[in-house]
């Protein structure tokens, strides 16, 4: 019919996803005296605001969680709005399969450097992977494909399960994700 149904007072607007809809207002780009000054929350198809407009940034809900970012760290709300896994980590992924990878900032002992180690915290936030990889190399899936997600330590690549269990050992030059329960992988300049 035309008719405006959510008041045009927002800076961004993203589609509608699962009923909701990622909205964000201030400043954004660096031409803006307020380079990325913009906050995002959700509002529902009448334009009610569902979400507080407060975070860094939002993402769309997975699994029923959606991940939040609020002054550099990340955490995951649910549809409610209510914090169910705290803004603690320093990087974050959706839900998949039932579990988020997340990093956490850690002094490297010998060299002092200051790295992300990533693991995977289950909907409660409970630790089911120790926070040990270098990476978690994410495709389209998320982390975990066929119940198995590719790890990275030491410049050497592996697969784990969901319980962090090395299923492939952490010993190749490169690998690719499982499809078909089949895997390449790279070991001293051959593939197979």
């Amino acid at each position: 019919t035309g008719e405006i149904v959510i008041p045009l007072k927002y800076d961004e607007v993203y589609s509608l996803s699962d009923g909701l809809v990622k909205v964000g207002i201030g400043a954004k780009g660096k031409y803006h005296k307020g380079w990325n000054k913009i906050k995002y929350g959700f509002i529902d198809k009448t334009g009610k605001e569902v979400i507080p407009i407060m975070y860094d940034d939002v993402c769309s809900f997975d699994e029923g969680l959606a991940k939040v970012k609020l002054d550099g760290k990340y955490g995951f709300i649910n549809r409610a709005g209510k914090v169910v896994i705290p803004l603690k980590y320093d990087d974050a992924y959706d839900f998949s399969e039932g579990l988020a990878q997340v990093g956490v900032r850690v002094t490297d002992k010998y060299t002092g450097f200051n790295d992300i180690k990533y693991g995977f915290i289950d909907k409660i936030g409970n630790e089911i992977i120790s926070f040990k990889y270098d990476d978690i190399l994410l495709d389209r899936y998320n982390g975990f494909h066929e119940g198995l997600a590719r790890v990275k330590s030491c410049h050497k690549y592996g697969f784990i399960d969901k319980t962090g269990k090395e299923i492939v050992p952490v010993k190749y030059d490169d690998a690719d994700i499982f499809y078909d329960e089949l895997a390449k992988v790279k070991l001293n300049g051959k593939y197979g």
